[in-house]
Formats: C-alpha cells, sequence, structure tokens
C-alpha cells in the first residue's frame, strides 16, 4: 500500500485525533444517528484529553458534510487547528474508533481506507469509445476517416472488398481508443483498466494495447456503446482482485527475502526500527493482531526511531508513540510501502513487525 497520501501528516507537530466512524445514510434518522455516533467517539476522544479545539474543529467537520448516499465510513484526522485528513470509505467499520495521541492512529486509519487503485474506464465499440481517466476526465474518441463501419447483410458482387473495408474501420478505430487509453493508463499511473462493450470491440482494443495495460484489463460484456450500469460493481471487483494480489505478492516477495539469509529481509521492532533509522526498508509489513502496545520514541526525523532514546544518534527524541503508528509515519516519510498481514498469510513476524528492504543494514543499526 502506497503512503503517499497520509504523508502530509508529517507536517503538523500534533497532538491528532484520529476517528473512524459509520457515516451510513440510509434511514429516515440517518443524520441523528450519525451525530450520536459522532458524539460517543468525541466523548472518547475527550476522556483521552483530547484538546477542546481539536474537538471543535471536528464538530465542525462532521456537521458541516455532505451526507453520503447508502452505507459509508468516514475517516478524519485533526490537530487543533484544522482537519488534515478526510476521507470517505465505501464501507463502514464494524465498531467506530477514536485515538488522541503525539501520532495519529495510521494503523487504523490505513487498516479503515485501504489502497487506492488507480482506475481507466472505457466503453468501446466499433466507432470509437469514451475513455474516462484516473482524475475523471472523460475523452470521446472516434477516427475521422469516414470509413463503413457495417457490413453488408447479404452477399453479392464486391461484398469481400467492402467487409474489408470495414474491417480495415474498425482496426484503424480501436487503435485511437487505445492510443487515448494508453496515455490516460500512463498520466494516471492506472492500476486497473475496466474496458465494457461488445465481445469483438474488447478483443480488437485488447490486440492493439501494450502487453502493460492488456494485462491489467479487465472486461464487462456490453453493446450499448456507453458504459453500463454495472461498472462501478465491476470496478470495486477487480480493484479487490488488484489490492489482494499486490498485498500477496509483498508477503511472498519477504517470505523468499527471508529466506536468502542476504539481509534484505528483517523482522522484529529492533532490527526494523533499526532498518528505519537508516532508510533502509522499502516494505513495512504489520500484523494488527500480533503487534504489541509497545511505544518507540522518535527524534526531529520522523524516521529516527527506536525502543531507547540513545538509539536516536544525532538526533534528541520529541515525541513517542504506538510501534506500529511511529513505523508507519517513518515508512510515510521515507516513501516505503506498509503491507498489512492476515493472519491466515504464510509468514511469520516477530513482534508482529517485518521490513523487505532496499539494502542490508546490520542490526539495530
Amino acid at each position: 500500500m502506497r503512503t503517499d497520501w497520509i504523508r502530509t501528516l508529517n507536517d503538523s507537530d500534533g497532538p491528532f485525533a484520529t476517528v473512524v466512524l459509520d457515516a451510513t445514510h440510509d434511514t429516515a434518522d440517518a443524520t441523528e444517528q450519525y451525530r450520536l455516533r459522532w458524539r460517543e467517539l468525541r466523548e472518547r476522544l475527550a476522556d483521552d484529553g483530547a484538546d477542546e479545539s481539536a474537538l471543535a474543529v471536528l464538530d465542525e467537520a462532521v456537521t458541516a458534510a455532505d451526507a453520503p448516499d447508502g452505507t459509508a465510513g468516514r475517516v478524519l484526522v485533526a490537530d487543533a487547528a484544522r482537519v488534515l485528513l478526510d476521507r470517505h470509505t465505501e464501507f463502514p467499520p464494524e465498531r467506530g474508533t477514536a485515538a488522541w495521541g503525539a501520532v495519529p492512529d495510521l494503523l487504523g486509519v490505513l487498516g479503515a481506507v485501504g489502497e487506492d487503485v488507480a482506475t481507466v474506464v472505457v466503453a468501446v465499440d466499433r466507432t470509437g469509445g469514451r475513455v474516462r481517466g484516473v482524475d475523471g476526465t472523460v475523452s470521446e474518441v472516434s477516427t475521422d476517416s469516414g470509413g463503413p463501419v457495417h457490413k453488408a447483410s447479404t452477399a453479392g458482387p464486391g461484398e469481400g472488398t467492402a467487409d474489408a473495408r470495414v474491417e480495415e474501420t474498425w482496426k484503424r478505430n480501436a487503435q485511437a481508443v487505445a492510443e487515448q487509453v494508453e496515455k490516460s493508463v500512463r498520466a494516471g499511473n492506472a492500476g486497473l483498466l475496466v474496458v465494457a462493450g461488445d465481445a469483438e470491440s474488447r478483443a480488437r482494443l485488447r490486440d492493439e494495447l501494450p502487453p502493460a495495460s492488456a494485462g491489467i484489463m479487465a472486461e464487462i460484456e456490453n453493446t450499448g456503446g456507453t458504459v453500463p450500469d454495472q461498472v462501478d460493481d465491476t470496478v470495486r471487483a477487480a480493484a479487490d482482485e488488484v489490492r489482494e494480489t499486490r498485498r500477496g505478492d509483498a508477503v511472498a516477495s519477504f517470505a523468499t527475502a527471508s529466506g536468502r539469509g542476504d539481509g534484505l529481509a528483517v523482522t522484529g521492532l529492533g532490527d526494523v526500527a533499526g532498518a528505519t533509522r537508516a532508510h533502509a526498508v522499502e516494505t513495512l509489513l504489520v500484523d494488527p493482531a500480533a503487534v504489541p502496545g509497545t511505544e518507540l520514541v522518535v527524534g526531529s526525523d520522523p524516521a529516527a526511531v527506536g525502543e531507547k532514546a540513545d538509539e536516536l544518534v544525532g538526533d534528541t527524541p520529541v515525541l513517542s508513540g504506538p510501534a506500529a503508528n511511529v513505523l508507519v509515519r517513518a515508512a510515510a516519510a521515507t516513501g516505503a510501502a506498509v503491507v498489512l498481514v492476515h493472519p491466515d498469510d504464510d509468514v511469520t513476524l516477530t513482534d508482529g513487525v517485518g521490513a523487505v528492504l532496499r539494502f542490508p543494514v546490520g542490526p539495530a543499526s
């Protein structure tokens, strides 16, 4: 899971209020229920010593926002001055959570929001197509060839040549759509391409795409020439598959690196903290069910983390926080990815944490 979207949280000195709540709005009294859920979480924050200014910031955010349609969750991180992160999620949490501390509850944030899968959506037919980029921009694509797009319904003299011209027009149209699709995939760094259209049009487009883009393609049967109603369901299902594939690949990479003995995988709080201080972590793995409540100290550099203050060579501790959140914060600061390990994953993490490294470092370096 990429962490660039939480990196800006490091720009605030905190402390932070982190809230994950059910924002479902599907009944007549949904607004009142939403406010009652927030009131309960607000009381938890106040009991934990939350700053009244931070609570007021969250009060405004909760009451001012437009209610989503249907089931939804909401994730908020705020300091005393402003809301730093505000995300709606497709599914509500099983139970709301609220935390106040020197670092945000980043483990809770990542678990609730999940990984974003940049997606390009295409509706294609014989005449061209519509391409919706990652940023939501829609491009209409068709050629200006003026060639025929329909074959003759009955055979006759010269119909073979006419049909060949039709096939050539279809091919040119598919090439034009493929060119725009590839631009959109590259521009948005897309990890998923959803294509709706009849089987022949989808196949022609696939043939014209570079292998990398064809390899991330999910298809929907549709003959209407427009994006069908079920595209959102397909995007959700395909995105979930992409997320799980990425997560599984990361866990497998850690397992493989651990077995090589070349120092490119470490586990345990001490060794992971040492690799973090060296800015060596490429992927941080965290098992939320196994990571201890141990606190790590942190210096002025978010990556300067350790179990003891004297481990922060050249830096001075400025705060401390739960180990998992401190390590996720450091991962975001150093451009590392984070993977949440599941109970059924075939991997063992000492202290519930591990890391795949960019380069080997000594224990507790």
